[in-house]
């Protein structure tokens, strides 16, 4: 396994964190498979994701097929704060926010994990 996922269940939320050495659009999509079917399993209706992957998608075209792709894995109605530990993906993560927001998924990216849980457990 080309990465790790953590997954940690509190009563108002689950959170999942990633951990490797790449990321690919090949492992994002297998790890977001994970956290999906997780979600199911658990009746997720918040998910706070943390990804450590050191190095990052690298293209836009990648960033954008992925995040299109959200949809389809069922995760419609869960409301998702996603932090990366990497700044310098943050402009790019930004760009994949509004395409999976664009098909109805309820994300929003952050470059602080303070401001994401708060984010999360509002409303």
């Amino acid at each position: 396994m080309e990465y790790t996922i953590a997954f940690e269940e509190f009563p108002d939320h689950l959170r999942a964190v990633i951990e490797g050495e790449s990321d690919t659009y090949e492992i994002t999509q297998q790890y977001w498979a994970e956290v999906t079917a997780r979600c199911r399993q658990a009746n997720v209706k918040r998910l706070f994701i943390e990804e450590r992957l050191k190095r990052q998608i690298p293209t836009v075209a990648d960033t954008y097929q992925a995040a299109a792709e959200r949809h389809e894995m069922g995760l419609t109605g869960v409301k998702i704060a996603f932090y990366d530990a990497d700044p310098e993906q943050y402009d790019q993560n930004l760009f994949g926010e509004l395409v999976a927001r664009n098909r109805g998924i309820n994300v929003k990216v952050f470059n602080d994990r303070d401001e994401a849980l708060e984010w999360l457990l509002s409303e």
